[in-house]
């Protein structure tokens, strides 16, 4: 009876076992690689100036208070004067007068 169950079950078995000797072969290499990765990027790490930030400590500037920001609803309003008000509005007549004439002129 169990020459029978190996001989059936024999080559399913060292199937199964060269499967497992693959997987662990692949995860050791792929380990080792990983480990490798990181040993060269601790190196070039070393060699390299880095800096942790691009502004220098003596390069920051002082923060403005909060009572000067502007929140985004916020729109700039420019005071026009009087004076510049009125000289706009007279070029505004003044081009809709010509436009007036020049249409009067071609429908005569």
């Amino acid at each position: 009876m169990k020459w029978i169950s190996e001989w059936l079950f024999k080559e399913h078995i060292e199937n199964m076992v060269e499967e497992k000797f693959q997987e662990k072969l692949l995860e050791t290499y792929l380990h080792q690689r990983q480990q490798e990765h990181k040993a060269r990027i601790a190196r070039v790490r070393e060699t390299l100036d880095n800096k942790t930030s691009r502004v220098s400590k003596e390069e920051q500037h002082k923060l403005q208070s909060s009572s000067r920001v502007r929140t985004g609803s916020e729109e700039s309003k420019l005071s026009t004067s009087p004076d510049q008000a009125a000289i706009a509005k007279a070029a505004k007549t003044a081009e809709l007068d010509a436009m007036r004439a020049k249409l009067m002129g071609k429908k005569k």
